[in-house]
């Protein structure tokens, strides 16, 4: 894997490229920025880079520390990915165990834990006594979409590198020139990978779902809004179904009733779903801007809690009787 395969982000992979060729390498590296940025495929390729026998430059793809990196079947780089919606203590107490066991076959060991911010309390005050004293031959990872969700005794221990939002305006020119797309699309496309250019070109090449989301979430607003609360207990199984996905799902909610509300307020140049004008304007027919604007709070709500694992089904029932009442 090379960095390259990871589009922008240039300023980090010099860095962290810099960083192996001087040797100037810490113990711990946050990685903090929006999901499917490419946190993950750098982390990864960071630690082929440090592991690998021939360069120090980027991975050779050639020894035998680079292959086995590519099949992810190196012995001495870790990746903690977890399906659950948390990472446990059992989870760090097997990190913990072979952390102060030495490398298997390189100098160094490597461990990437993604969605760290999905630590319980238990798990991150393990976690914290690695940081507390850490092997040299030891280099820990976190990815998180934002540093505040770790406990701040974790944060002050690690080098936190912030991934680089792209221009709207950028992100719309790559996938014109790049992809051919037409303008509206690269503009629908760009306003839902905030700032994302992975994002975008994830979106457009179908592996990621958003765009499916939105047509979905669309056309279930669309019956809560015109046959009430009862229409509500319909999609129970919708939102269960895509318990995992729910961070996109609430960002995409949340894009449509800004694009409501600019529609009520004639800020026509600010929409994005630019393809849904004629849904937007029957969304925003008796619906009052305060109530609108009031409803960011009640979606940033709804995802802290999930975060902060709250029962699911009941802030998902509460998100859309809150919508419902608009």
């Amino acid at each position: 894997m090379q960095f390259d395969n990871v589009v922008g982000q240039e300023r980090i992979k010099d860095y962290l490229t810099n960083s192996v060729k001087k040797d100037n390498l810490t113990h711990g590296y946050i990685f903090e920025g929006p999901t499917n940025i490419g946190k993950l495929e750098i982390a990864k390729t960071f630690a082929q880079l440090i592991l690998c026998k021939n360069s120090d430059e980027k991975p050779c793809e050639k020894c035998s520390s680079c292959i086995k990196a590519n099949t992810n079947n190196h012995p001495d780089i870790h990746v903690l990915k977890l399906d659950e919606n948390s990472i446990k203590r059992k989870n760090i107490d097997e990190i913990q165990h072979s952390v102060y066991m030495k490398p298997y076959e390189s100098i160094k060991k490597a461990y990437i834990i993604d969605e760290a911010h999905k630590m319980t309390q238990q798990a991150a005050n393990t976690f914290l006594k690695t940081l507390e004293e850490p092997p040299e031959d030891t280099i820990i990872i976190l990815l998180t979409i934002n540093r505040d969700l770790l406990l701040d005794t974790i944060t002050s221990r690690c080098k936190v590198i912030e991934f680089d939002m792209v221009p709207k305006k950028e992100i719309v020119r790559v996938l014109y020139e790049k992809y051919n797309l037409e303008e509206r699309e690269a503009n629908i496309i760009s306003g839902y990978s905030k700032g994302n250019l992975y994002k975008a070109i994830k979106i457009y090449e179908g592996e990621d779902k958003t765009l499916i989301y939105r047509d979905e979430i669309s056309e279930m607003l669309d019956r809560i809004l015109e046959k009430g609360k009862t229409e509500i207990y319909e999609y129970e199984k919708y939102f269960n179904d895509n318990k995992d996905n729910i961070d996109e799902i609430i960002d995409v909610i949340m894009i449509w009733f800004r694009d409501v509300l600019f529609v009520k307020e004639n800020i026509n140049d600010m929409i994005i779903n630019t393809d849904k004008i004629d849904m937007l304007k029957k969304h925003s027919k008796s619906k009052s801007s305060i109530r609108l604007a009031g409803l960011y709070s009640v979606f940033q709500e709804t995802y802290d809690d999930y975060n902060r694992n709250v029962n699911y089904n009941l802030i998902i029932e509460n998100m859309l009787s809150k919508i419902q009442e608009v």
